[in-house]
């Protein structure tokens, strides 16, 4: 370690000096949430907290250090764990892990809702053993026990009376090393995201298990601001039996003239085949105004359907939603087309452009079915038009994205062709990835999605993500591929 001083000779520096002192006893330091920091060695003022291999170390930083011994040693300051007044420190390049201490070790893991795991990973920040102007970090669960440093380690152990401790226990604040950049995902739990920017805010609306059903509007200025951006509850659902009471599915938010609409799908308590489309229409110009709710969409068909969203091509009006032939013929989801008049109001009958048909949309799954859904209208700079849907099961390590390319009539289903696999599929943190949005950042394409962190954890594990994509000559999407969680994207300008 450059400048990594004989440890023998620091001790006889700091009785020299002798800085004496007992344990911090000034009330915890509320973190601020979201704070962004790295953190100093009081005694090694090149050396910083780092994690590396799941280990808490000390390493020393400077401006020519690569990209990843920086961000290695950029924090998120959250709130404690265990207790609010405290606070936890989460890795800026591995979001939901967090420092803790294991019998004297420090490691960093995965967030738990383990009382153990909570109270492990929450440190009281007092006034600094060896100089109150820094601070030190003292376990929650163990008043007298410190994190300091020691040969490279980060280590938690009982505060001795020595000078050494003290020096090796005190710490300073420094901007981070890494800046510009963030992390996904931007919602630890959510799935079927679908936002919008307006007014210089980001707006992301959700619904599901993960909001009790209701649908609620996220607002922030910063696409990391919706991490921790309060929910706005625009809608709650009515109790059991009643339309649209369970399962709130993929609210999807869109401005249609001078009024937001809200489509989302729900069921009337009675069981999974009453899935119909639904609408909500706010009362003013405003994202998170008070909403009406409009009732069900008489979709053609009339049956099972779900993930619908509004379509203006050409100077004509469309709806798009997944569903089913018939009530009946029930184990395979379709995409359909109609035209509408207005956004209640379907004309004529509904048209299937999609069916799951090739070898990599048609994976089997537990429950024997079949699936295209979610499906998201995009336009490339040349006018062409593509949409882009979800394929396989959302509860499978197999669920990806497929594209259909609009050459024609939009009510004629030979004018749509399906690419020949997948357009964007699971990598390493970011499996299932699936039912997308698009959004424009700065005159850029991004694209909002969820994913898995892990396989095997269904719906339950999904988590919402964005990132920048592109278009190709002929204007076709190209979406690239999922970014794992600890690879930095450029904040959007």
């Amino acid at each position: 370690m450059r400048g990594w001083g004989s440890r023998l000779i620091v001790l006889l520096a700091a009785v020299v000096v002798g800085v004496a002192g007992l344990p911090g006893t000034a009330p915890p330091a509320q973190a601020a949430a979201g704070e962004v920091v790295s953190i100093r060695s009081h005694n090694f003022p090149n050396a910083y907290f780092r994690h590396a291999d799941w280990l808490g170390r000390i390493a020393d930083v400077f401006p020519d250090s690569a990209d990843l011994v920086k961000e290695d040693a950029t924090w998120e300051l959250r709130p404690g764990l265990a207790n609010s007044s405290c606070l936890s420190l989460e890795a800026r390049n591995y979001k939901n892990h967090y420092l803790r201490h294991r019998n004297g070790e420090v490691v960093l893991e995965r967030q738990s809702e383990d009382f153990g795991f909570r109270q492990d990973a929450t440190f009281c920040k007092v006034p600094g053993l060896a100089d109150a102007n820094g601070f030190s970090l003292r376990a929650l669960q163990f008043p007298n026990a410190y994190l300091r440093h020691a040969f490279g380690l980060l280590k938690l152990n009982d505060y001795d009376g020595g000078e050494l401790f003290r020096q090796d226990a005190t710490f300073h604040t420094a901007a981070p090393w890494i800046t510009g950049r963030f992390y996904n995902p931007i919602l630890n739990a959510g799935a079927d995201p679908s936002m919008v920017i307006h007014n210089g805010q980001y707006n992301l609306v959700q619904g599901d298990f993960y909001n009790d059903d209701d649908i609620v509007i996220r607002q922030a200025s910063t696409v990391e601001g919706l991490r921790t951006a309060t929910p706005h509850v625009v809608w709650r659902n009515p109790a059991c039996p009643a339309v649209a009471c369970k399962e709130i599915w993929a609210p999807e938010l869109q401005r249609i003239g001078d009024r937001w609409w809200i489509f989302f799908t729900g069921q009337d308590g009675s069981g999974g085949h009453t899935h119909r489309m639904y609408a909500l229409r706010s009362t003013t110009s405003e994202i998170t105004s008070r909403y009406d709710f409009l009732g069900e969409q008489k979709l053609p068909g009339d049956t099972w359907a779900i993930d619908g969203t509004y379509l203006t091509h050409q100077g004509k009006d469309y709806y798009l939603w997944s569903g089913w032939e018939s009530q009946s013929a029930n184990r395979v989801q379709h995409l359909y087309i109609a035209r509408m008049q207005d956004p209640m109001t379907p004309i004529g009958d509904r048209v299937r452009i999609s069916s799951p048909t090739q070898p990599w949309e048609t994976v089997p799954n537990g429950l024997g079915i079949l699936i295209n859904e979610g499906p998201q209208p995009i336009v490339a700079p040349n006018g062409r038009l593509s949409v882009v849907y979800s394929a396989n099961g959302s509860f499978t390590n197999d669920y990806c994205l497929g594209r259909l390319t609009l050459d024609g009539d939009p009510m004629n289903p030979a004018s749509w062709t399906k690419s020949g696999g997948s357009v964007f599929s699971g990598v390493h943190t970011a499996t299932s990835p699936g039912h997308n949005g698009f959004v424009t950042i700065g005159g850029r394409p991004w694209i909002v999605y969820h994913a898995n962190m892990d396989p095997g954890t269904g719906w339950p594990g999904r988590s919402v993500r964005i990132q920048p994509m592109s278009f190709d000559a002929a204007g076709l999407p190209v979406l690239g591929v999922p970014t794992y969680i600890h690879q930095g994207i450029p904040l959007p300008s």
